[in-house]
């Protein structure tokens, strides 16, 4: 190897730029000192996939920054399964130059639903209160049947079974400990507010309707009997001993 061929190497590891080097510079601290770090946390699942992260306080409990290590991104959207609970990235820094910095909020329910294909998803998701937000509904004058006016606000992640989501949409939120759950409509499907690049959350508003017969709140799934009907038993009175039996 010539004394150039040397030269080079050196140059290309320590930058051939000022700016360049001073970026190799952060990145061999960080990746040097941030294991020693209280924050620091290793082998954190990120939608399915395990990554060493950094997970700082703020100052809502139900919320913490998270930051990567260099060369490495945290996907906006993903689910982080992190001290026992579920996470939803629901903001992410579009500057990856050294780290990727992103907000992650504590998810309270796991969402079920029926699509179109009778296949059921379930989703980890964020429910909040939703009375400042608009339902997203119209009612004219001659609008009076009472109803419930309980709303809600529901954060989750954007992605091909979410994406179909509209307003023919109905969904059973509830603590399953009381015994009943609450009915509700998608009435405002916003999907454009908070997705870049393909890649992001929904934030929907949910307005109460009434349960039906087609709700399975057993398990938590509205119109469950739409797409599979509880077939009743058909008798069968003709037996080789004479008596009536059940199919």
């Amino acid at each position: 190897m010539g004394v150039w061929d040397t030269y080079e190497m050196r140059s290309a590891a320590r930058g051939r730029t000022a700016r360049s080097a001073s970026l190799n510079r952060e990145v061999s601290y960080l990746r040097r000192k941030l294991p020693d770090n209280l924050s620091y946390n290793e082998h954190v699942p990120i939608d399915g996939v395990e990554q060493n992260v950094a997970i700082i306080n703020s100052d809502n409990l139900n919320e913490k920054m998270i930051y990567s290590l260099p060369g490495e991104d945290i996907v906006h959207g993903g689910l982080v399964e992190w001290m026992d609970n579920r996470w939803l990235v629901t903001e992410r820094d579009a500057n990856t130059t050294l780290y990727t910095r992103a907000r992650m909020v504590q998810c309270n329910h796991l969402l079920k639903w029926v699509d179109d294909l009778d296949m059921i998803h379930e989703q980890w998701c964020i429910v909040e209160d939703g009375t400042k937000y608009l339902t997203g509904e119209y009612e004219d004058r001659n609008f009076v049947v009472t109803r419930g006016d309980s709303r809600i606000a529901v954060t989750i992640a954007r992605n091909v079974s979410t994406a179909k989501l509209g307003r023919e949409n109905r969904f059973l939120i509830d603590d399953p400990e009381t015994g009943f759950m609450l009915a509700y409509q998608l009435t405002k499907p916003l999907k454009m507010g908070w997705t870049y690049n393909n890649r992001g959350v929904y934030k929907f508003v949910m307005q109460e309707v009434q349960t039906t017969a087609d709700d399975n709140i057993y398990i938590g799934i509205a119109d469950y009997y739409k797409h599979f009907p509880i077939v009743p038993p058909v008798e069968n009175p003709v037996t080789p001993e004479g008596e009536k039996v059940w199919l």
